[in-house]
């Protein structure tokens, strides 16, 4: 799977659906004293980018359409922001690993992230999609499936039929060192069979 099916298809469900229990966690969760600050905050900003992602098909053309030059202006702020940020990650942090990156790949990465950007947003929605016509009809409980019902009954029987096999195997093995001849002393013991209970001896 590639990056884009996987940020597509998975990485964003995670955002939508959680957007609930986040804020559900940053009212109602206080177990972990003052570390909660720390990790509401980051919280919060999961709920925050998805509702950037979410509002962006509509404030992003309104923005476009009523002022234009300021939302240049934002957008290039946003774009020189993230370059920035790059550009310090690849000459203090690679640079101290000794794996810096040439100067070239920041086109590539300036272009895969405005195009991750839409893949984002369109993700969200696909997953809100998703989930509405999922949960748009009725599905039966495990009990009311009667195909899940029947797999489970015959991993049951199967279940039952190897502890069956299991003990007919030891019962058998158990059988054949009881009926295996042993040599000792010139002596011949043998043991027929299980049923016949009798002992025949030879001298």
């Amino acid at each position: 799977m590639t990056v884009w099916k996987q940020r597509f298809y998975r990485w964003n469900y995670f955002f939508v659906t959680g957007m609930y229990y986040d804020l559900m966690y940053i009212l109602f969760d206080w177990k972990l004293g003052w570390w909660e600050i720390g990790a509401k905050i980051f919280v919060f900003q999961e709920i925050y980018e998805t509702l950037l992602y979410l509002l962006a098909p509509f404030v992003i053309p309104i923005s476009f359409a009523t002022r234009p030059v300021f939302a240049t202006q934002i957008y290039i702020a946003t774009i020189s922001m993230y370059a920035l940020n790059a550009l310090l990650f690849n000459y203090i942090h690679l640079r101290s690993r000794k794996e810096m990156i040439t100067l070239k790949t920041f086109f590539y990465y300036n272009c895969f992230k405005w195009v991750l950007s839409f893949i984002n947003i369109a993700s969200c929605y696909y997953a809100i999609w998703t989930y509405a016509t999922y949960f748009a009809k009725r599905h039966p409980k495990v009990i009311e499936d009667d195909k899940a019902v029947e797999i489970v009954l015959q991993m049951e029987e199967k279940e039952a039929l190897v502890s069956d096999q299991g003990e007919i195997d030891d019962l058998n093995e158990l059988m054949y060192k009881i009926a295996k001849p042993v040599v000792a002393g010139g002596r011949r013991h043998s043991v027929i069979t299980a049923k016949t209970v009798p002992v025949t001896r030879k001298f």
